[in-house]
């Protein structure tokens, strides 16, 4: 009786393992799987397409050509992000100007044909005080007056005749006062022409020295006349505006050069080099050379 009993219940039993068992295996699968993930899930980035266009170049990295008449300020680069030689508006001038790296040891020269020739005396003088320089200018032109193409210094500058450098130059002088005592330019009109310029590239260059260098001729008593007489005129304008100047006007005759004289008021370029070297030394009186 106990046998058959023991008989019928094992089908039951084995039921009742089978069912242990699935439990069991169940809790340990749970154990093995990975942790939900705290973040969302994100599909997978489809594979990268090959294109036609080039990678975009970086800002200011590429040279830029730019037409001063049709680009405006919103389109043109700060020049600190622009390589050599190309345009940048100066935002508190709104002029364009040209990108040429550290003026650190430059000299932005503004004159008339005194100083339009590589070797003038006036550049010639300023490489001897350890400048390279930059020339905007032109024969013709002065405080007062322009030649048939470029206007008068300051207005050549406000209307583009000539562009200034971006950046800040070690050095900035401005020679002339010819043109302006020969056409017969007025004492009130010159010292005014002056007096703007300097504002002007004050405002342009606000951490610059500014020197003047007055207008080259003979001495008073040697024939000098109204070119002498502005270079006195253009020594008492600086001195009202605390600018350092080199008077000239009477250096023909005091270092013996009219002998080395192409016309009645340029030199020779032998005449160029032997005035160099005295401007060189005056600017370093001055405390103006780079040493």
């Amino acid at each position: 009786m106990d046998r058959a009993r023991r008989r019928a219940n094992r089908p039951a039993a084995a039921v009742l393992v089978a069912l242990l068992a699935g439990l069991l295996t169940g809790c340990e699968a749970s154990q093995v799987l990975p942790p939900p993930s705290p973040e969302p899930s994100v599909p997978a980035p489809a594979p990268a397409r090959a294109v036609d266009n080039p990678a975009p170049v970086l800002f200011g990295s590429a040279p830029l050509v730019l037409s001063p008449r049709t680009t405006t300020a919103s389109r043109l680069t700060p020049a600190a992000y622009l390589p050599l030689g190309s345009l940048s508006r100066d935002p508190v001038t709104q002029r364009i100007e040209p990108v040429l790296g550290s003026l650190s040891r430059t000299a932005v020269l503004i004159g008339d044909s005194q100083s339009v020739p590589q070797d003038s005396w006036v550049r010639g003088g300023l490489r001897g005080a350890g400048y390279s320089v930059y020339f905007a200018g032109a024969g013709g032109t002065g405080y007062t007056v322009g030649n048939r193409r470029v206007h008068a210094y300051v207005d050549a500058l406000r209307r583009g005749d000539w562009r200034l450098p971006a950046g800040a130059p070690r050095l900035v002088v401005v020679e002339g006062g010819g043109n302006d005592a020969t056409r017969g330019s007025s004492n009130a009109a010159i010292a005014a022409g002056a007096r703007n310029l300097i504002a002007e590239l004050r405002r342009t260059y606000p951490g610059a020295r500014i020197a003047m260098v007055g207008t080259l001729a003979r001495a008073a008593a040697d024939g000098g006349g109204r070119r002498t007489r502005v270079d006195t005129l253009l020594r008492r304008t600086a001195d009202g505006l605390k600018v350092p100047f080199v008077s000239c006007g009477d250096w023909i005759s005091r270092y013996h050069l009219k002998g080395e004289l192409a016309d009645s008021v340029h030199l020779k370029p032998a005449g160029r080099a032997r005035l160099a070297p005295v401007l060189a030394a005056a600017l370093k009186a001055r405390g103006l050379a780079i040493t």
